[in-house]
């Protein structure tokens, strides 16, 4: 079969994973684990799951080792999973295999070591700090996870009373926010079993194998540096970064000398002439120095990828979202036949310790709480109960109406109250009228859920959610993968999606995920609503 040059994915894709035969990619989806031929990117077979992020590793013989609410055991010739363990929930959102018996899970709980060959943890530690974010094992058979500071742990199985700690040379004595590890890595290759480290403000580490820090970069700039996915070999460091952006950081110059060395075994044997290198005038010994640091624009956005090593070919295998990120792509390029810019680096700035307190000086004043309302406590009906003619039975009313809902809960169970503009906080949900209309053509009511948060939030706000309704059974659902399985859609049959509002009310209090301008189309709503009423495809 030949290679394709890119394969579609029915969602957006999490992360890549590389099979240790290097024959097979493991791509991680919401509620799916796609199996992938590595060679021609042909898709081979699909895991369903229950969890919205997987994380996966790969065990003894082909066996997959499935992390998310709880832990679960697979197999890459099969599509069905296994539950392994119990009380496990929050220890293994993210697992690495630190050897072939012993599995490293980390999560909102804490970290555990998992013994396959038992069924059981070895080493279980509730923690009281951030979430673990990221885990990756060792070549020397330890496990390093991130909690979203400065700092990463390292497990030593041999020791796991005691955590030690890896961070960047260039570290403030102060928590700085910029300075967050949020990806890790390792590099693959003859010299393999590096840990990759990158930092939110841009910087990225590599260890020996030993896992003492080896080097680190820093760019020049003040744009986003956020780091999606970092991957490696013996020579460079990928980082994948937001817009597309891909860069590669030099671990080390290669070795000019090839052959005919002092002391070789082939001493006093005919030699041929050294023939120039790409880029290498003739005459020339030594092939002109690396730069420390590139970066190329990739023609297409991604968010995950991961490096193949084989033998001296390398290639970087991309994954990205499309079609409104409702649908994802997979597709290889030859990081050499890429056109590399030169990147500036950079140093950090660290932050200094704050001078003592003065003892004279008076204490400030205790915070008191704030006891402004900021959403409104609702007992209407469930957004279950919304009714299908509230959406199409109103077309040309003059005037935006919605309801308010909560912004948490179980999404049909959340109660519905009709309020003004005036009388909208700035924490409460907005739940829309709207008109949608899948790729397979047929025109559905829908609701979108618009939540809100207060103008000084730490963070993006949530996103929106769209509810349609559905055929069997006729209900409102999420356009989430196990609701469509129920309804026995196929997602590429349902996105891309048009999506068409009444309206949208001006004036909303709080901080509100911006929504495509391109939605807000009464007339497009209008016209999709006579439809739905004429045609009867859709039944309620």
């Amino acid at each position: 079969m030949a290679p394709l040059d890119e394969l579609a994915l029915d969602d957006r894709p999490l992360a890549i994973e590389r099979s240790a035969d290097a024959r097979h990619l493991i791509v991680t989806l919401p509620y799916e684990l796609w199996i992938i031929d590595a060679k021609t990117l042909a898709e081979q077979r699909t895991i369903p799951l229950s969890m919205a992020r997987p994380s996966v590793v790969e065990g003894w013989e082909g066996t997959l080792w499935i992390g998310g609410q709880h832990l679960f055991r697979g197999s890459l010739s099969s599509t069905t999973v296994t539950k392994a363990g119990t009380k496990l929930g929050g220890y293994v959102d993210h697992v690495t295999l630190v050897r072939d018996d012993l599995l490293c899970g980390v999560g909102t709980q804490g970290e555990m070591l998992w013994d396959i060959d038992r069924g059981a943890p070895v080493h279980k530690r509730k923690s009281p700090g951030p979430a673990a974010i990221a885990v990756v094992a060792s070549a020397d058979g330890r496990a390093v996870f991130s909690d979203g500071s400065a700092t990463a742990w390292v497990i030593d199985p041999a020791h796991p009373a005691g955590y030690a700690q890896l961070r960047l040379n260039a570290t403030s004595p102060v928590p700085v926010k910029a300075e967050s590890i949020v990806c890790l890595g390792r590099t693959d290759g003859t010299r393999g079993g590096r840990v990759l480290l990158a930092a939110k403000d841009g910087a990225v580490g590599w260890t020996a194998r030993d896992l003492r820090l080896a080097g680190e970069r820093v760019p020049a700039g003040k744009r986003d540096m956020t780091p999606l996915a970092i991957a490696g070999d013996e020579r460079w460091v990928y980082v994948l970064r937001s817009r597309g952006t891909l860069q590669r950081f030099l671990i080390a110059q290669p070795n000019p000398t090839r052959g005919g060395a002092a002391g070789s075994k082939h001493k006093g044997k005919k030699r041929h002439p050294q023939q120039p290198l790409p880029g290498q005038q003739t005459g020339e010994l030594e092939p002109p120095p690396l730069p420390e640091a590139q970066e190329v624009r990739l023609d297409k956005l991604a968010e995950c990828m991961t490096l193949l090593v084989d033998d001296d070919k390398r290639s970087l295998v991309l994954g990205g979202p499309k079609s409104d990120a409702r649908l994802g792509r997979l597709w290889t390029v030859d990081p050499d036949a890429l056109e590399w810019t030169e990147l500036q680096l950079g140093e950090r700035t660290l932050e200094p310790l704050p001078p003592p307190p003065d003892p004279d000086a008076e204490p400030p004043p205790p915070q008191r709480p704030s006891f402004i309302a900021t959403k409104h406590k609702l007992s209407g009906p469930k957004i279950s109960a919304v009714s299908v003619d509230d959406i199409v039975g109103k077309v040309g009313d003059a005037g935006v109406e919605y309801w308010l809902t909560h912004g948490s809960g179980t999404l049909l169970d959340r109660p519905t109250e009709r309020r003004s503009v005036e009388d909208t906080l700035p924490g409460d949900a907005i739940l829309l009228p709207a008109m949608v209309r899948f790729k397979a053509g047929t025109a559905r009511p829908a609701l979108l859920v618009w939540p809100g948060v207060v103008e000084d939030y730490d963070g993006a706000p949530p996103e929106p959610q769209l509810l349609v309704w559905g055929d069997d059974p006729r209900a409102w659902m999420a356009l989430e993968t196990p609701q469509l399985r129920d309804q026995k859609w196929a997602r590429t049959d349902v996105f891309p999606i048009q999506v068409a509002l009444s309206g949208v009310p001006q004036g909303l209090p709080g901080k509100r995920h911006p929504l495509d301008p391109k939605w807000n189309d009464p007339q497009h709503f209008e016209a999709m609503a006579k439809e739905c009423k004429k045609l009867l495809k859709v039944l309620w």
